[in-house]
């Protein structure tokens, strides 16, 4: 015989409270699992920890997951209504771009102390990287010696990529006048949005009228005045002409996300438009979670789609989305010359496993692939049919794809298209060709495992 307790209906509700919350949360797993741009094996992996551990699963979805960002896009997209309405809308035509590739990384760190001294009006820097060390703090020096000047000097920050950069860095230039900022810190309360969106864009722009965008961070690691062989191969364009004000758009977007700042603030500035000041192409292309599509994925699968010739990629890392590899295999199937240069071993060991797969498939269909020995090549540039070449931040990878904060360029230029063809020239010169003895060796069991764990977790990373 049952005994009542008046204890009893508070336990029962308290009991199937918690249900209904870990079906709430299975629920919000299922969804934003549905709605993300990931393969598979990623999906799958929801599955279990969903049914087992539905509250954890949710609130990590929550801190990390997801893609977009619906109210940012509206909020970037208002800033992008305000910048046209000012200033027109911004020409492709008119720019000058300069190639910035030695092995050392000099000709980027001497071009950025350049204009950073020729600058008169404002200088804006956004890194995903600044590092405590030599480069980080000579640039550093330079941009206080600029704010005592006078000059307005903005710096944004990842606050995940900069992690390890102690603030006292950047106090000086505070003390100056200078203003810096974090982007997106990894507590939500702080950030907007999902804490594994970082800010991957390297952008600098000097009086809204020149820029220097690429792959490099501000470090060592990455340039120098002389060669090391722990710096990483990679390379930045300095564009001077419209182009620079449609960057300088893109950093005071981010800049007004990360700040909190109303960009009518920022009124003269986006009405500013340099004049021309050569003859190349510039298209520039922001993509990231407070965009409303993909923009830099849909790039791609237009000009491999158009591809009639020829398809050159450089890229740390070759893990894409399963649509834009599809493409990359028909392109090769279909008897265009496609050629791929990746590093022999990245800075992402799990990466590299993860390749694996992608670069056999690649290879099968009857693509070029070539490993670059010296150093880790971390230079990102694709070339369409010797006629336009897509520079920028962005990775070959779902993380850069649809994840990041990213930035490219697509230039239509004979003489940057025969600098950078110089410059992966010289890669492929220093590269050895897909090996049979490394085809064998993925083909192994523990090869095969490797692969399937790598390219599953490959978007986490």
């Amino acid at each position: 015989m049952a005994v009542w307790s008046p204890t009893l209906p508070f336990a029962l509700d308290a009991e199937l409270g918690w249900a209904l919350l870990r079906v709430a949360a299975g629920v919000y797993v299922i969804v934003r699992a549905i709605g993300a741009r990931v393969s598979l094996g990623y999906a799958l992996l929801w599955g279990p920890a969903v049914v087992f551990f539905p509250l954890i699963t949710a609130t990590v979805l929550f801190l990390f997951g997801g893609r977009k960002h619906g109210a940012l896009a509206q909020a970037k997209q208002r800033i992008k209504a305000a910048a046209r309405r000012l200033s027109g809308e911004t020409p492709t035509g008119g720019n000058a771009v300069r190639l910035l590739g030695d092995r050392a990384g000099r000709e980027t760190l001497e071009a950025l102390e350049a204009e950073i001294l020729a600058a008169r009006h404002r200088i804006h820097i956004s890194t995903y990287i600044l590092s405590p060390d030599a480069v980080g703090r000579e640039i550093m020096g330079l941009l206080v010696r600029r704010a005592r000047e006078g000059v307005d000097v903005r710096l944004l920050v990842d606050a995940v990529g900069s992690w390890g950069t102690p603030m006292r860095l950047c106090r000086s230039l505070k003390k100056a006048g200078g203003q810096v900022a974090r982007f997106n810190p990894v507590l939500p309360m702080q950030g907007k949005g999902s804490a594994n969106w970082r800010n991957h864009r390297k952008i600098a722009v000097f009086d809204g009228a020149v820029a220097i965008v690429g792959g490099q961070n501000l470090g060592l690691r990455y340039m120098g005045r002389e060669p090391s062989n722990r710096r990483f191969r990679d390379c930045s364009f300095r564009i001077a002409g419209p182009a620079a004000a449609a960057l300088e758009q893109v950093f005071l977007a981010d800049w007004c996300q990360a700040t909190d700042t109303d960009p009518s603030v920022f009124t003269d500035l986006l009405r500013v438009q340099p004049a021309p000041a050569g003859e190349a192409d510039v298209a520039v292309i922001a993509s990231g979670p407070d965009c409303a599509n993909d923009p830099l994925w849909e790039k791609y699968v237009e000009l491999i789609e158009g591809a009639r010739a020829s398809l050159t990629i450089v890229t740390p890392y070759l893990v894409p989305d399963r649509a834009l590899f599809r493409l990359l295999v028909a392109t090769a199937a279909k008897g265009r010359r496609v050629r791929v240069l990746v590093p022999r071993r990245s800075d992402h060991r799990l990466l590299d496993f993860a390749r694996r797969w992608y670069l056999r498939q690649l290879k099968e269909a009857g693509a070029e692939i070539l490993f670059y020995k010296p150093d880790v090549l971390h230079a990102k540039l694709l070339i369409v049919d010797d006629e336009r070449v897509v520079i920028g931040s962005a990775n070959l990878d779902m993380r850069s794809l649809f994840l990041n904060y990213e930035i490219a360029a697509v230039v239509r230029d004979e003489a940057t298209l025969r600098a950078t063809a110089d410059l992966i020239a010289s890669l492929a010169a220093e590269s050895t060709p897909y090996s049979e003895d490394l085809h064998r060796r993925s083909r192994t069991l523990s090869g095969q495992a490797l692969e399937a764990v790598s390219r599953v977790l490959a978007p986490l990373l």
